[in-house]
Formats: C-alpha cells, sequence, structure tokens
C-alpha cells in the first residue's frame, strides 16, 4: 500500500514533494498502524479516503503549478511528528459542518441512502449465500459431484468400489427425521451418510467424533445404530450438555445413539438446508422398506474430492471410462429395452461443488435477481433525488461560495468539500443501510420458511464480500450524486458576492439540471410501479383462481404406521381403524384417505394404453394420478359432472375402477363419453372401467394448467405404510380440531406418526415465491412513487420561490390564483410527460424478463402501463399542486418586496 501512496505522490510539483513528501510518508506509515489496529474495516476506510485526498491534491497542486501562481494549500505538517490526519481533516470537518448546518436536508439525504443502500444490502447478502459462498468445509474448490440430480444406492457402490480415481468419494441423501418417541410428529432435517463423509469433507466432531466406515454397515455397526447431530440442535434440545455423547435419540420411532456434535459452522452440502441429523446410510433399513439394493430408486447424491492438480474435466474423462462397467452393473432389469439403452449410453459428467447443491438456489436465482434489479433502480432513484436537494442546497450557497473564491480558494478547494459532503452522506447512508441489511436479510429469509418441517437456513454472516458491496455501492453513490453540486462551482464568478444576496441566479443551469434528474426519477419510477403491478396482478391471478375445490376448511394429516409392529397386509384394516375414529370426532364433517393433496409435495403419474388410441402412451405430460377414498371427493367439494364417485364396493377382489376429471375425458375420448371407456396402466395387465367423471381441479401446482388426472379407489390398491387423511370441518379453524384427532388416533395406535397441516398453509407455502416478489416490489414501488413526488415537489417549490417577483407581477396585473396554479402545472406537467414517455420505454423494454415469472397477465400489458402511467402523473400534480396553491395565496406586494 506504500508503494500506491509513492506512486500518487508522483503526481505532486517537484518543489511539494521536496517539502512535504516525506513528513507525509512516516506520517501516513503512523496513522495506518493504529488503523489497522484498530480492524481491516478501519484501515480499509482509511485508505480509501487517504488515496482520494491524495489524489485530488495532487492534482490542484499540478493544476496551481501551470497557472504559475501560487497556490492556496491547506496547512501542511512539515515536522516528522506532526500527523497526516490534521492535513487530511480540514475538508471532513468543514463538510461535517456544512452538513450541520441543514439537518433536514441531511436527514433526508441519509435516511434515503440508509434504505437504499440497506435493501442492495440485503438482498446481496441473501444472493452472496446462496450463490457465491463455498461451503465450509476443507478446500470447498476440490469438492465436485456427480451432476444431473440423484442417483441409485447400487450405482454409489459401483463408484464407491472404484474411488482411488479421486481424493476420496461420499455419498448424502436429505430426508426429514422424526424425533418424537410417540404420537405427533416433530420434523427436523435430517440426512442419510456415507460411512468417509466427514472425512472426505474435512469435517471434525466439535463433540464426540463423526461417522466411520465401521458405522455405516447394513443394520448399524458394532455399537448399533448411531447419529451426529448439529451444534444446534445440541444446544436447543441438550442445552450444550457435555455428556450429550453416548444419549439415546429417536429417529422416526428407532433408537440411536448420538456419538458426535458437528462444529456450528457445518450445514451440510445443500444451502438453504440446515441438517440436524446424519445417520449412516447402513441403518436406512431399520427406518422403512429398503431401497439399498434398488436400482430403479434414485434417491442419493455422489461427491468426489479431486486430487491435487486434478480438473473437473480429468475427473469426467476418469469417470467415463468406467462407465460401461458400472452402468452395466446396475442397469435396472424391469426397463423397456428402449429405456436400457438410454441408461447405458447416458454420460456420466462430474461438476463443482464448491458452493453446495441447492434446490432453493435453483427456485430463487431469477426472481432474485430481478428484485436486485429493483433496489438498484430504487438506489438510483434515492442518488437523483439527493442529488437534485443538494443541487438546490448549492444554489442557496451561491453567495457563500463566491466570497471564497473571492478569498482566493481555488475552485477544486471548494469542489472537493462539496465531494466530501456528499461521501460523508454516503458513509452515514452505509453504515445505517448495514444495520439495516442485517435485520432485512433475515427476515426475509423468514418468509420463505413456509412449515416447521421446511425451514430455509442460509448463512448471512457478512464477509469480506458483502462490506465491499457495500463500500463499493457508498462509492459509486458518493460519484453519483456528489459531482453534481460540484460540477456547478465551476460557473460561480468571485464578483458574484459584489451583487446584492438573492439577486443573479436567475439563469443557474443547475436548476436544468434539477429538472433532468427529477425527469430521471419519474422514468425510473414508472418502471418500478409497471413491475410491482406486473408482480401484484400475478399473485392476485393466483390467489383468485378457481382450484375446482374448497381448500378451507380442510386439515391435512400425514400417516405413517411403519413403526407399529402391525405386519403389512394389515395396514389396510388400520387405516380404515383410523379413518372411522376420526368421523367419530366432534366437529368433523368428513373424511377422506388418499396418495396426495391438492398442491402437495408428492406427485405420481403414469402411462396409459387406450385401446382404439395406441398413441396413447406417448402422448405428453402423462396423466396425474391419485389413489382416494369414497368420501374424498366430498371432502373437497368435487363436483361428479357424470357417472358415479368411488364407492365403498370398489375393493379388492372387485373389477377395477377409476373416476377421470374433465381434460382427461376430453383428450382421451374426443366426441364420446368417458364412462364406461376402459383403459390400461402402464405395466399392468388388468383393464380399469372409468365409472365417473369429476370436474377439473388443481393436482400439484396453482401455475399449472389442468392436467388430465386419474382418481384410483384407495381399496383397489396394495395398503402401504403411509397414507394421507384430508378432513372437513363442520365450522372454525381446521386446526382446532387436531388434538381431539390426534387423541382418536392415538387411541387405534399410538405409534402411528402423524403431521398436521391446514391446506390453505399448503397451498399457501406454494406461492412464498410470487408473494415475496409481489411484496417487495409493491413496497419499493411505493417508495419509488414517494421519492418522485418528493423530487417533484422539491424542483416546484424551489422554481416558485425563484419566481416570485414574476408572480407577484402577474397577481397585481389581476391574474387570478387559479390562473397561478395552472401556469405551474403546466411546466411541471411536461417534466412529467417526458419521465412517463421515457419509463414507458425503458418499461417496455424491460419487461420482457419477466415473463418467465409472470402468470395470467403478459409482460407489456396495456392496461398495467396505463394504470402505472395514471398513477405516476396522478402523484407528479398533487406534488406540484401544493407549491403551487402556497404561491397564489401570497400578496403581490409580499412578492415584490422579498424579490
Amino acid at each position: 500500500m506504500m508503494r500506491l501512496y509513492d506512486l500518487l505522490l508522483r503526481a505532486y510539483p517537484p518543489a511539494f514533494r521536496d517539502r512535504f513528501g516525506e513528513g507525509m510518508r512516516h506520517a501516513l506509515a503512523s496513522d495506518l498502524a493504529r488503523a489497522r489496529s484498530r480492524g481491516r474495516v478501519a484501515a480499509a476506510m482509511f485508505w480509501l479516503i487517504t488515496i482520494w485526498q491524495a489524489a485530488s491534491l495532487g492534482l490542484s497542486a499540478r493544476r496551481a503549478e501551470r497557472r504559475q501562481r501560487p497556490h492556496k494549500f491547506s496547512p501542511i505538517p512539515t515536522s516528522r511528528g506532526t500527523s497526516m490526519q490534521t492535513f487530511f481533516s480540514i475538508d471532513w470537518r468543514d463538510a461535517l459542518r456544512s452538513l450541520r448546518a441543514t439537518p433536514v436536508i441531511t436527514a433526508a439525504a441519509v435516511l434515503s441512502l440508509a434504505l437504499g443502500i440497506g435493501a442492495n444490502t440485503a438482498l446481496f447478502t441473501i444472493f452472496n449465500s446462496l450463490l457465491l459462498k463455498t461451503l465450509p468445509v476443507r478446500e470447498p474448490q476440490q469438492l465436485a459431484v456427480l451432476d444431473d440430480g440423484s442417483w441409485t444406492y447400487p450405482i454409489w457402490e459401483q463408484v464407491k468400489a472404484r474411488g482411488t480415481m479421486f481424493d476420496g468419494v461420499f455419498a448424502w441423501s436429505n430426508f426429514g427425521i422424526d424425533l418424537a418417541p410417540s404420537g405427533a410428529t416433530d420434523m427436523v432435517a435430517g440426512a442419510f451418510v456415507s460411512g468417509r463423509t466427514f472425512e472426505v469433507l474435512g469435517v471434525s466432531a466439535q463433540l464426540g467424533r463423526t461417522i466411520t466406515p465401521d458405522d455405516d454397515v447394513r443394520g448399524g455397526g458394532p455399537g448399533g445404530p448411531v447419529a451426529v447431530i448439529s451444534h444446534g440442535l445440541w444446544q436447543k434440545r441438550y442445552a450444550g450438555a457435555g455428556d450429550v455423547v453416548g444419549k439415546p435419540i429417536s429417529v422416526n420411532r428407532v433408537k440411536y445413539s448420538i456419538i458426535g456434535v458437528t462444529p456450528p459452522e457445518f450445514f451440510g452440502t445443500e444451502v438453504g438446508r440446515n441438517v440436524e441429523v446424519m445417520i449412516p446410510f447402513g441403518t436406512e433399513p431399520l427406518l422403512r422398506p429398503s431401497a439399498l439394493d434398488a436400482r430403479s430408486t434414485w434417491w442419493l447424491e455422489i461427491f468426489a474430492r479431486l486430487k491435487p492438480g486434478q480438473s473437473l474435466a480429468d475427473a469426467t474423462s476418469a469417470l467415463r471410462g468406467l462407465q460401461p462397467l458400472i452402468r452395466t452393473a446396475t442397469l435396472p432389469q424391469d426397463w423397456s429395452d428402449s429405456e436400457k439403452a438410454s441408461y447405458l449410453k447416458e454420460p456420466l459428467t462430474i461438476v463443482s461443488a464448491a458452493t453446495g447443491r441447492s434446490a432453493l438456489r435453483s427456485r430463487f436465482e431469477e426472481p432474485l435477481n430481478v428484485i436486485m434489479a429493483v433496489v438498484g433502480l430504487v438506489l438510483l432513484i434515492a442518488c437523483a433525488n439527493i442529488a437534485s436537494l443538494l443541487v438546490a442546497r448549492a444554489v442557496s450557497r451561491r453567495h457563500e461560495l463566491s466570497l471564497r473564491l473571492a478569498l482566493g480558494a481555488s475552485r477544486w478547494r471548494i469542489s472537493r468539500q462539496l465531494v466530501a459532503e456528499s461521501a460523508l452522506m454516503s458513509i452515514a447512508g452505509g453504515a445505517i443501510g448495514l444495520a439495516f441489511a442485517y435485520w432485512g436479510s433475515r427476515m426475509l429469509v423468514r418468509q420463505l420458511t413456509t412449515s416447521a418441517t421446511n425451514v430455509v437456513f442460509l448463512d448471512l454472516h457478512f464477509d469480506w464480500r458483502v462490506l465491499g458491496f457495500t463500500a463499493l455501492v457508498a462509492l459509486m453513490t458518493t460519484t453519483i450524486f456528489g459531482l453534481a453540486p460540484a460540477s456547478g462551482t465551476m460557473r460561480i464568478q468571485p464578483n458574484e458576492v459584489l451583487r446584492e444576496r438573492g439577486r443573479g441566479v436567475a439563469g443557474d443551469a443547475r436548476f436544468g439540471l434539477r429538472n433532468v434528474l427529477v425527469v430521471i426519477q419519474v422514468a425510473l419510477s414508472l418502471a418500478l410501479v409497471v413491475a410491482a403491478a406486473l408482480f401484484g396482478r400475478t399473485l392476485s391471478g393466483l390467489t383468485t383462481r378457481q382450484l375446482g375445490f374448497v381448500p378451507d376448511p380442510v386439515l391435512t394429516i400425514s400417516l405413517n404406521a411403519g413403526k407399529t409392529g402391525v405386519p403389512k397386509d394389515q395396514f389396510g384394516p388400520l387405516f380404515d381403524q383410523v379413518v372411522d375414529a376420526v368421523k367419530a370426532v366432534p366437529g368433523v364433517a368428513n373424511v377422506g384417505a388418499s396418495f396426495t393433496t391438492p398442491v402437495g409435495n408428492a406427485a405420481w403419474n403414469t402411462r396409459l394404453e387406450v385401446p382404439g388410441m395406441p398413441e396413447a402412451s406417448s402422448m405428453r405430460p402423462a396423466p396425474w394420478v391419485n389413489t382416494v377414498t369414497p368420501d374424498w371427493f366430498a371432502t373437497y367439494g368435487m363436483t361428479i359432472v357424470d357417472g358415479r364417485s368411488i364407492e365403498a364396493t370398489d375393493r379388492i377382489g372387485t373389477p377395477k375402477v377409476a373416476v377421470v376429471n374433465q381434460t382427461f375425458a376430453t383428450r382421451y375420448f374426443p366426441g364420446r363419453r368417458a364412462v364406461g371407456a376402459r383403459f390400461k396402466v402402464d405395466r399392468e395387465a388388468d383393464d380399469i372401467e372409468i365409472v365417473g367423471v369429476v370436474a377439473d381441479a388443481v393436482y400439484r401446482s396453482l401455475r399449472a394448467d389442468m392436467a388430465p388426472t386419474i382418481f384410483f379407489a384407495q381399496d383397489q390398491q396394495p395398503a402401504g405404510r403411509d397414507l394421507m387423511l384430508s378432513v372437513r370441518a363442520a365450522g372454525g379453524s381446521p386446526g382446532a380440531l387436531t388434538r381431539s384427532i390426534a387423541d382418536a388416533i392415538g387411541r387405534v395406535n399410538p405409534l402411528i406418526a402423524m403431521t398436521f397441516r391446514p391446506l390453505s398453509d399448503q397451498i399457501g407455502a406454494s406461492l412464498v415465491q410470487e408473494r415475496l416478489v409481489a411484496t417487495l416490489s409493491g413496497f419499493f414501488g411505493a417508495l419509488a412513487l414517494m421519492l418522485a413526488g418528493l423530487g417533484l415537489y422539491g424542483v416546484t417549490s424551489h422554481a416558485v420561490s425563484r419566481q416570485r417577483a414574476e408572480i407577484g407581477i402577474r397577481m397585481a396585473l389581476g391574474a387570478r390564483p387559479a390562473g397561478i396554479v395552472a401556469m405551474v402545472l403546466r411546466r411541471t406537467s411536461w417534466l412529467v410527460g417526458i419521465g412517463v414517455i421515457a419509463g414507458a420505454a425503458l418499461s417496455f423494454w424491460g419487461a420482457t424478463y419477466l415473463k418467465t415469472l409472470l402468470y395470467g397477465v403478459q409482460p407489456r400489458d396495456l392496461l398495467t402501463f396505463v394504470g402505472a402511467g395514471a398513477v405516476l402523473i396522478a402523484v407528479g400534480l398533487v406534488a406540484a399542486w401544493l407549491p403551487a396553491r402556497r404561491a397564489a395565496k401570497v400578496e403581490p406586494t409580499t412578492a415584490l418586496r422579498s424579490s
């Protein structure tokens, strides 16, 4: 850094370097040592200020030398022991005094900046955590993952057997873990891990030990099934007890032993998800029907640590050399010939995993970019507004600045002080903005959490990227709004001090600059209002969409009978008892059971064979499938439009039947009645008869069009250990039935695991992205309107104050107040009109980038553009009408006397 300062010193005249260079360098070294002792941030800020001051003074000195006249330097230390802070503090001291003299303008500017910088920093903090930060593991840049999603356990075994091609390999699979020993579930984020996972990641236990290959054997290692818990769970559930190692923990109703605690910074391999409990893959058969030998169950991720000097291309090449062996050994035998051929040919690829994997990243990356652009525009509007304020402030100080010039101050010295004032406001705004960002980023992440079982976790601690981004934004804002008043000093003449104060400013060209800034504010504000309106209409369209069912008051209950001890062939009778017990609960109107619930996390589709339609098996998208009990349609208020519903007589041993929706009937049986028709499901021999047609309803996504859907009879399918209950309350909130329903199910079998959730919450969770984007864009659109209104108000007030004499003469000659108001509004309307036209062009260009985030509205919707323009024009006219009305009430003699 001292070398950089030496280079800057060369810009100074030789006489200046010879006289003051050594003393300045010595004092700089002393001050830098003190700044470093206060931390990196203090040192960085010291250097930014120092280099800027040194460069500006050097240019000023060079300019004075070229003019061949003495340069008025500020006091400069001549002794080695004098601090350079005395030399560099003069501008900042004067700037601080000047800002204190106008507290209202200063406060408005700082608060505007704090909001703009804080919003940008908050969004960048989330952006940084979600997309840029590397995993908190050893040498994350060497971490890679087998691309294209999830893999089977047999594929993992093949890769593990050939793991010497890498520096280490491990497998990972996220899943939900129930910590409750019985009754209602207590869900936390969990994961299956292979034996060398922590070794390859380079993560050591904070307490105890981590999982080893000896633990990762089927059925559990020598010490039985073991688990490693997170630092957060250790603190929350065990109060940080030092004897937690060896204690039991219930994992999906199976007893495990805690062997270790991970470090506080470790959250797993998926960004956005904080894993609380990690268990070995070998213990998976203890928790559920095992998928360890299944060649068609895709459920885990395979990671590798590259060898020193090994590139991703080298790793991919090495893996593809062994691909024929891996693919052949894991080929699913029940697939068709075409599927087998595709499986054998599909190439294996290694990609970087330095920043981890993240479903949250893929979902929110585009919306986050849009919101970043929105808050960036808000900051530009704030800068334009502040620049307008500072230009007006500089005009009011013209007499003072002219006096300084007359007393010998250079124009550069005055400009430098004005820039210093802007820099002080940016620094203050940045500091307050950091506090706002700390709170705002955490608030936004909390909005992404949709339930206790879907908690979003992001590491939001400020790092060098966030601090650097904030410093850069503060520097840019200084440049944007600081140059406007500084540039005006070049036109000030020393003899203006001889004029009567307040005279001679009518032709100030900086008023034209303020007009330009207002036009920019209006244009950018219109773009934000258009975006906010489009996102608002998208959210409104989704929330008011006809679902085809009545979601409230319906309570959904996820049941799992895997640890009840009931034989598999008795799951059906057990769930029948549960349904009967829930029906008997007071306040329950209807109960239906199904494989999945509308807009749920689970989905199932299939291919068909329809007699007379050989192409049915290739039609895309394939129809959705659900299995339901007789009362399921009544529970959701869905109407049978033809035929009958599923009935209690549709059980195993009777001919298979199905109810289809209207879209299915129209698509597969055009021009004829679907009831009575038959079809076959892929890989099943039995025909299925359509006995009814139900009205269309949303299946999985509110954004998707109505898709063909089949509803099979639940009692004609083999009963599994999982079931979804849907309960319609007779009245009031469905959540009020939770306790009584849990008690009723517990009386049937206390070991049934159950998770409760109102259907309305489930549907609301599916709209979290749209709600967040609409809320933020609406807030910042309203803020942009307010800033644009303030800018127009300021320009109009300034114009009116400068035209007091003209207004007084007009009124003395008989002009009516209404005419004065109309005159002022007419001039302001030009600014608003130009800004609206420019903003419409900007919105028309940028709207296409929003297309994928919209629903039910076109990006260039005329009604939205017209409505946004009308709102902005109304705000502008109101902002201009207030000072115009005040001007029309001034007495002509008063206006002429004060002009």
